[in-house]
């Protein structure tokens, strides 16, 4: 119903922060990237980056939830604000979306673009799928649902491929690291505040 789109797409905007930081970043890490591929120890500078950007990702992701009392203001309707339990879904959805363009510079480095269409045809297919069976559900939590997993996946899809192709050093470690502690400081004040 138009009722349900409105609700998702009010509270999708509430994700716009790490959408607009992961553009900004898209504009300046490529062509870095790829002035920096011939030089020695390019790999490991890469796998850095990763860490720092993860890091960032996760500090809006907090920073977003934390004050989502206050910037739930932004959606002027408050008939709308029914759907906040979505926001921190489509928030890790970007992180993953996040992590995945950082991830999709193995197959542009190695002249293997084809992978990437591969990756986005399966992305759009795993949408359409899923969508088709959470959403009516689920309603508008289906759509958010679909958006996490269909990033996630692209996101394993991506690292395994590159892996294989152009091996970068990522430090998982502590990635999943900096992910797990965000997670837990987000459901700790969640409990918390829902106490």
């Amino acid at each position: 119903t138009m009722t349900q789109i409105g609700i998702y797409g009010a509270n999708y905007k509430l994700s716009i922060l790490i959408t607009l930081f992961i553009q900004a970043y898209r504009y300046a890490a490529e062509p870095f990237f790829f002035s920096q591929e011939k030089k020695k120890g390019s790999k490991k500078l890469y796998a850095n980056i990763m860490t720092y950007f993860v890091i960032i990702v996760c500090t809006i992701f907090l920073f977003v939830m934390f004050y989502l009392d206050v910037l739930k203001y932004f959606i002027n309707n408050e008939d709308l604000w029914v759907g906040l339990s979505i926001v921190p879904i489509l928030l890790a959805a970007n992180v993953c979306l996040g992590i995945y363009y950082n991830l999709s510079i193995w197959y542009k480095l190695a002249n293997k673009t084809g992978y990437g269409a591969l990756i986005s045809i399966l992305g759009a297919v795993i949408t359409i799928v899923l969508n088709l069976i959470f959403i009516p559900i689920m309603g508008y939590a289906g759509a958010a649902w679909t958006t996490l997993v269909c990033y996630f996946t692209m996101v394993i899809v991506s690292y395994v491929l590159g892996q294989k192709n152009y091996p970068i050093p990522y430090d998982l470690k502590r990635i999943g690291t900096y992910v797990g502690l965000g997670m837990l400081l987000f459901l700790t004040s969640d409990f918390l505040i829902s106490d």
